[in-house]
């Protein structure tokens, strides 16, 4: 029984340790926020995160959000890309949906962390459409 119980402890500090390999930049790093042109495969830089406190901020977002590692979605083009990260505004506009391009890891944001996110790398209110 002990040694089940050891198992399954093992099991959840891998799955655990997973969930904080989201990030791949830190307080000290410079994101890049890129906008898909409209009627194009292109992007183009809209803005650079310089800000420690607003970079940290996404670094919370990121790390106390469930990211959904069991998955491999077929989505179209982001609508914009921070760092390695690809971003789309979900068809309602109020959250937003993250896949870390290294890992396929997954996650819908909730409407408070959207509008967080959305409000940092755009410089824009995430409006419900």
């Amino acid at each position: 029984m002990k040694k089940c119980m050891f198992i399954v402890f093992l099991i959840l500090g891998v799955v655990g340790c997973n969930q904080q390999d989201v990030v791949d930049f830190n307080s000290d790093s410079t994101l890049t926020v890129k906008e898909r042109v409209e009627n194009n495969d292109d992007f183009q830089l809209i803005n650079e995160v310089e800000d420690e406190d607003k970079v940290r901020m996404i670094i919370d977002i990121f790390n106390n959000v469930n990211w959904d590692t069991d998955t491999h979605r077929d989505m179209p083009l982001p609508h914009y890309r921070l760092n390695n990260y690809d971003i789309w505004v979900t068809p309602s506009g109020d959250m937003l949906e993250i896949i870390n391009q290294s890992n396929d890891y997954y996650v819908r944001l909730s409407k408070e962390n959207s509008e967080v996110l959305f409000e940092i790398i755009t410089g824009k209110e995430l409006k419900s459409r």
